[in-house]
């Protein structure tokens, strides 16, 4: 009979205290993206391609390295090639020289399962149709 009781306390109180959660909330990458605001454009912006091989997914590697890179102050724009396996990445030209500024970039995109490299300094000429400013 005890057992009996205890079980059915157990169950009262699981029920309970689902009642008072609060509703489930958003993925963390969808609620961070539905909050960002566009940072004010830098004076002069620093244009790098990153290869990213292994990123050949539409939906799912693009959000993955946004993701990566979303807590980094130094990405101002941000696109992708699929398809080429290139990451657009525009920065603020005083922060340094490219190779410097995109390490830690490099070591957050490769933190997600790709193996990143700094293939340019630059963007090809059609980047700009699928680069985004990233909001902070």
């Amino acid at each position: 009979m005890r057992s009996l009781l205890l079980v059915v306390c157990l169950a009262a109180c699981n029920r309970a205290s689902e009642e008072t959660k609060p509703p489930p909330k958003l993925g963390h990458e969808l609620a961070h993206l539905a909050q960002q605001q566009p940072r004010p454009r830098p004076a002069k912006l620093q244009q790098v391609t990153i290869k990213a091989l292994g990123m050949y997914c539409e939906e799912s590697c693009p959000l993955k390295v946004r993701t990566a890179l979303a807590e980094m102050p130094a990405v101002y724009e941000l696109g992708f090639d699929v398809s080429n396996e290139s990451i657009f990445i525009s920065y603020d030209a005083t922060l340094g020289a490219p190779k410097d500024v995109t390490k830690p970039m490099i070591v957050a995109i490769k933190g997600q399962g790709f193996d990143p490299w700094l293939a340019k300094e630059s963007w090809p000429p059609d980047a700009q149709k699928v680069v985004q400013v990233v909001a902070r």
